[in-house]
């Protein structure tokens, strides 16, 4: 005997669907033929994909549906007795069921009044969310006064440019021979004309739509971006260089584990990184001067930064501090104890106020 082939249903009540069709627009279903067809099958309630056919009618039927239990066992001889202890149980659990459809209808009552019969969000609903969306927005710009007219923020408290220049200068080696160098926060472009002037390809992105349109007058490449963002976006390994100068203390440690993770996979293999930062082991620039900008968030302690890097997997890590406090306590005093303690002070209050944490994508 040959095998039985399994029937395709979906293919069978297609052609008879198919054949339903074509009778009906030949007009071989008269009135009575089409008033059965709407008349519901034997057997049952309608099944769930009729139901969502027109699902506000078919909710309101199920609102005033009364769900009936029949108790009775037809089974001879201990039929009874079993009716008898359905019934019991029945009345037992009939409070504790009482009490979750009336929770239950409570939640549909709540939903049904949070969202209208097109599913879509109730104004006042929606209206609160709007709410809270500008109200956390305006706080998150109060809290790092983002109102404040960066221009004149930098020129008084961003550095002077020759200061910076030199600082940066110290770095450049690191990208020589490379073609696509990223700098993350390239603010007024410093870095990138330094990139340029030593014939080194680089490109920088920047919040700031005024920083970046200074650079852009310079005739650098940048674009107003979040570095994140940026980062996720560009092709795995296209980028074969990384600067990133005071940038990790404007955002939280998951975003710069985050940014950090994101480097590696846009990183060409052995690309050097560089991240620099306010140093807050010279307690005078942990305590002081690192607030002086309102849109630092945290400062990040050395040791912590080296081990960011590590532990994301890049290699060769060390650590290089710079620019020493110009105001020192004196050593030109005695030999011995004293001595000791006044370079102890000067390292621990008076210390270089930048680092910068070095590392290269793995290989």
């Amino acid at each position: 005997m040959g095998e039985h082939q399994p029937v395709d249903i979906d293919a069978l009540m297609a052609e008879v669907r198919e054949r339903i069709r074509i009778k009906r627009e030949k007009g071989i279903y008269g009135p009575d033929v089409e008033a059965l067809l709407r008349v519901p099958l034997p057997g049952g309630r309608r099944i769930f994909s009729d139901d969502l056919q027109d699902p506000l009618a078919s909710l309101a039927e199920a609102l005033d549906e009364e769900v009936e239990y029949d108790a009775r066992s037809r089974k001879p001889i201990v039929g009874p007795v079993i009716t008898y202890a359905r019934k019991v149980v029945i009345s037992l659990v009939r409070w504790w069921m009482g009490a979750i459809l009336e929770r239950q209808e409570r939640i549909n009552r709540l939903l049904a009044a949070a969202y209208d019969y097109e599913g879509q969000m109730a104004p006042r609903f929606g209206s609160r969310l709007e709410r809270l969306e500008r109200e956390w927005k305006e706080w998150r710009e109060h809290e790092v006064a983002a109102n404040l007219h960066s221009v004149y923020f930098q020129a008084r408290f961003g550095g002077d440019e020759t200061v910076i220049r030199r600082q940066s200068e110290a770095f450049v080696d690191l990208y020589k021979g490379r073609t696509r160098v990223l700098d993350l926060g390239s603010g007024r472009g410093i870095f990138l004309q330094l990139l340029k002037d030593k014939g080194i390809g680089g490109y920088g992105v920047d919040l700031d739509p005024r920083m970046v349109a200074q650079a852009r007058e310079k005739g650098l490449e940048a674009h107003e971006v979040d570095a994140l963002t940026h980062l996720r976006q560009v092709e795995a390994g296209s980028i074969d260089g990384l600067y990133a100068r005071h940038l990790a203390e404007h955002i939280l440690p998951g975003e710069l584990v985050e940014i950090l993770r994101a480097c590696r996979r846009a990183l060409a293999p052995g690309a050097p990184v560089v991240f620099v930062t306010p140093n807050p082991k010279t307690l005078t620039v942990g305590a002081h001067t690192f607030w002086t900008d309102p849109q630092h968030l945290r400062p990040i302690p050395p040791d912590l930064f080296t081990f960011y890097l590590e532990v994301e997997g890049f290699t060769d890590v060390e650590l290089r501090t710079f620019e020493p406090t110009e105001k020192r306590l004196s050593e030109d005093v005695p030999a011995g104890a004293i001595r000791e303690n006044v370079k102890l002070l000067n390292e621990t209050l008076f210390g270089d106020r930048d680092y910068a944490v070095i590392g290269y994508a793995p290989r």
